[in-house]
């Protein structure tokens, strides 16, 4: 995250950006639907922009002033740290949980409760050690039983997903000691395990007991846990309140009436709320990529030569500046520009060019051949050539990515393309992706931090739409969570062949309270400890 100070009224300026809900409600949410922002969706009509009312205003006494920190709680989305789909309800689940590792802001795992960890040879098993004296806020100390009783009840979960798919096992050896195997070679499966550590058996409880600095007291209070085994927290404060919310206007009013003094949002969101009173804002980046996707038994999106085209026809740049707000990363490769994956020599190979959208349109045979000022492409298998025309699905939930799809396909019209497009409610959207019923569409999907691109393209994968499974981009993929530095082939293949065509990866905002804390970077999402000196020296 990175601390940028806010003018008064500056976020009025996002008012008019929206975002999207879940594009796809079954068990691989994690990977498909941006599952921990459907809690920010509000389908209902209503002024964002309007100042809280008086009516409205909780009361809070001086106490409570002097001696709280205040968190926003919507509490129909509740607190179980493997079913909570809401974005702001897991800001709080970082003071309530920790985990064996944090993903940091350069998508670098970093131990938590895992205090170190090796890989195998073949990189199918990984271990890991536990850190020792760590006590769970019911009293009991944390063993790597529990770890691995967390990670099987994590699988499949509501927030989690299918990310851990490819487990085949999870086992402690002895009570500090996890062993995990995999089916393929994973360099950093521990990019994978930043799941909130509970206690084993206790799955079933609506708030289970976590190892964070503070532990649930009741719905409207958090208490600081004395057997904390960390010393510095986001907070020194002696609890924190949790202020009822439904909507993320109502969490936006209690923090400009600074009940609430941390608030993390995504701007992009239908439901985002402007801010209006003085803040620092805070960017966080995330793993949400918005790309185009293609139908490749269609008779003209199957021509690799046009799809591989249309990355070279999108003005990336200025997408995020007028139509994110800024809060995006430009993107031409499948992993955030921050990761070690990006190469950024390969991703500007495909970047906005005139130039070489042309000679690529070129080179698949694509031009305008009975003048009508729609291009044309030669079908050698029909022996004739057709117009290079068709529909683009975008999910109308989300006003920033309708308007960005518009963007784009105005673009490639206005470079001889005949696109139509076309938005659809949620189910549809839904449906036509699983039926094929597209020629192109918009989408958003939340990677995995270790950017595995498997789903896209394994025969039963999630985010496998219009034909997309082939054998040798999964063998790629495969090839790329062994050793990272072979994301570069997969990267390469991906926008030669057109399979997708990245767009921008989001940023999430986090709005603090001024001079309320010194630095987010360090809590949210879990809790990193601070360096040893042995550390800082083998660093």
């Amino acid at each position: 995250m990175k601390r940028v100070i806010a003018l008064l009224l500056a976020a009025a300026l996002l008012a008019a950006l929206c975002g999207c809900t879940a594009e796809r409600m079954q068990s691989v949410r994690e990977l498909f639907g941006i599952s921990e922002q459907a809690a920010e969706e509000d389908t209902s009509a209503q002024d964002e922009t309007a100042q809280p009312s008086a009516q409205t205003a909780p009361v809070s006494t001086d106490e409570d002033a002097q001696s709280t920190f205040g968190l926003g709680y919507q509490t129909q989305f509740g607190l179980h740290p493997y079913a909570c789909t809401s974005l702001n309800n897991r800001a709080i689940l970082s003071f309530l949980y920790e985990s064996l590792f944090v993903v940091d802001g350069s998508f670098r795992a970093q131990g938590v409760l895992a205090e170190s960890w090796s890989v195998s040879d073949d990189g199918m098993t990984t271990t890991i050690t536990l850190r020792s004296g760590v006590k769970f806020h019911n009293g009991r100390t944390l063993r790597a039983q529990d770890a691995a009783y967390s990670l099987n009840s994590a699988m499949g979960s509501a927030y989690y997903g299918d990310r851990l798919r490819n487990v085949s096992s999870i086992t402690a050896t002895d009570t500090r000691t996890l062993v995990i195997t995999t089916l393929v070679s994973y360099e950093c499966l521990p990019l994978l395990l930043d799941i909130p550590i509970i206690p084993e058996n206790t799955a079933d409880s609506a708030v289970p007991p976590g190892t964070g600095p503070y532990e649930y007291t009741s719905a409207t209070r958090l208490s600081r846990f004395s057997d904390w085994w960390q010393d510095t927290a986001l907070t020194d404060a002696p609890y924190i309140t949790l202020h009822a919310a439904e909507t993320s206007v109502d969490v936006r009013d209690q923090f400009e009436y600074t009940n609430v003094n941390l608030v993390l949002t995504d701007p992009n969101s239908t439901a985002y709320a402007s801010f209006h009173n003085d803040y620092e804002l805070w960017t966080a980046n995330t793993t949400v990529m918005q790309y185009i996707g293609y139908n490749i038994n269609n008779k003209v999106f199957s021509n690799y030569g046009l799809r591989s085209s249309i990355t070279y026809a999108i003005d990336r740049e200025t997408i995020v500046t007028e139509l994110a707000g800024g809060f995006a990363l430009p993107a031409t490769l499948p992993a955030s520009p921050l990761a070690e994956q990006y190469d950024v020599r390969l991703a500007n190979s495909f970047d906005y060019s005139q130039s070489d959208f042309e000679a690529h349109l070129e080179s698949a045979s694509v031009e305008d051949m009975d003048g009508d000022g729609v291009l044309d492409l030669y079908v050698a298998s029909l022996g004739y050539a057709i117009p290079v025309e068709g529909t683009m699905i975008v999910c109308a939930g989300s006003y920033q990515r309708v308007q960005t799809a518009q963007r784009i396909v105005d673009a490639l019209n206005s470079r001889g393309f005949k696109l139509t497009l076309q938005t659809l409610d949620e189910a549809e959207y839904r449906t036509a992706l699983q039926n094929g019923n597209f020629d192109l569409y918009f989408g958003e999907v939340r990677l995995s931090a270790n950017f595995d691109l498997s789903p896209f393209f394994s025969i039963y994968g999630s985010l496998n739409f219009g034909g997309l499974s082939d054998s040798t981009m999964l063998n790629l993929c495969e090839l790329a969570l062994t050793n990272n530095g072979n994301a570069y082939s997969l990267h390469k293949r991906v926008c030669e062949r057109g399979y997708i065509t990245p767009v921008l990866f989001k940023v999430n905002a986090l709005y603090t309270t001024r001079g309320m804390v010194a630095d987010p970077t360090q809590y949210l999402d879990w809790y990193i400890p601070p360096l040893t000196s042995a550390d800082e020296t083998e660093g």
